[in-house]
């Protein structure tokens, strides 16, 4: 059986699901950018105290997940709409050139909201030359994102980290070496993540490549929830991953549809969570609605 790459697939919409998911990512896109256009009022929610997140300062957990905002156009709307953070992307190298020239002109005018990029591979590339994508994207991509993200979640991707147990290390090391190589050349410290699936029960080569991300000195893990999981599994997993990374930032990322969910996975060790098919099924504003349960109550005896 071949493996799912969009865990976020509507289901029960028959032939009509990649047109009615198409149509709703489109609206998404839409309302981001009419937000960003400055006519609304700012509806961002903070919580107390202030979040952080891979030693950036958030006003919330909640951010966009990769695939709405490709290019960094949306990020004032995406700010408006009551975020704390997005992920600009994916980036592969068909589209690193334009990609960068926007998020430049973006980070220029100064976007308002912590922003990462999502890297991947080419389509069709080989191991060796996935492993020189990511560090291609990754050097070019470092003046302009506030976090990086090597997207690692893809079936694709994954032949890479299956191919060769030294593959993963290889590139983890180099992209740290890399990055550091920038910041000590007068650049900032840019926070860098892998993006992973793992199954509810871990294997060994899963806790092998946590730990490596570990060692080798990443910030954080944007762990993708499989489809049809139990959220009481996702919460496992989570606190499986958690164990395994320490003080290393989580973001879980996948099925979470309402306050309840987003509680759970920062309570099961979740620094933060994002957000894709929820955007595209309860509208944009979404996090008012899920960070309205989590407010501090006024005092009334205060009052």
């Amino acid at each position: 059986m071949r493996p799912r790459s969009d865990f976020n697939r509507p289901r029960g919409l028959g032939w009509l699901g990649p047109w009615a998911r198409n149509g709703r990512l489109l609206q998404a896109i839409c309302r981001l950018w009419l937000l960003g256009q400055g006519r609304s009022r700012t509806l961002r929610q903070e919580l107390p105290p202030a979040c952080r997140l891979m030693g950036l300062a958030i006003p919330n957990p909640i951010g966009l997940a990769a695939g709405i905002d490709r290019g960094g156009q949306l990020l004032p709307g995406t700010a408006r709409a009551g975020f704390g953070f997005s992920e600009v992307g994916s980036v592969s190298p068909k589209t690193l050139a334009i990609s960068r020239r926007r998020l430049s002109r973006v980070r220029a005018a100064g976007a308002g909201l912590v922003h990462g990029v999502n890297i991947r591979p080419r389509s069709g590339a080989t191991v060796a030359e996935m492993m020189d994508d990511y560090l291609d994207c990754l050097n070019a991509l470092l003046p302009v994102a506030d976090y990086l993200v090597l997207n690692l979640s893809s079936p694709f991707a994954r032949r890479g980290w299956a191919a060769d147990p030294l593959w993963l290390e290889t590139l983890l090391t180099r992209a740290v070496a890399m990055r550091d190589r920038y910041c000590r050349t007068g650049g900032r410290r840019v926070p860098l993540a892998i993006k992973v699936v793992v199954a509810p029960r871990l294997s060994f080569s899963q806790r092998h490549g946590l730990l490596l991300s570990r060692r080798a000195g990443l910030d954080g893990v944007v762990l993708v929830a499989a489809p049809g999981q139990a959220e009481t599994a996702v919460c496992n997993t989570l606190r499986q991953v958690k164990s395994l990374l320490g003080e290393m930032a989580l973001i879980s990322v996948g099925g979470i549809a309402d306050a309840s969910q987003l509680s759970g996975r920062l309570a099961a060790g979740a620094t933060a969570v994002q957000l894709f098919s929820a955007v595209l099924s309860q509208g944009v504003m979404i996090p008012r609605k899920l960070l309205e349960p989590l407010q501090p109550k006024p005092d009334r005896e205060a009052a």
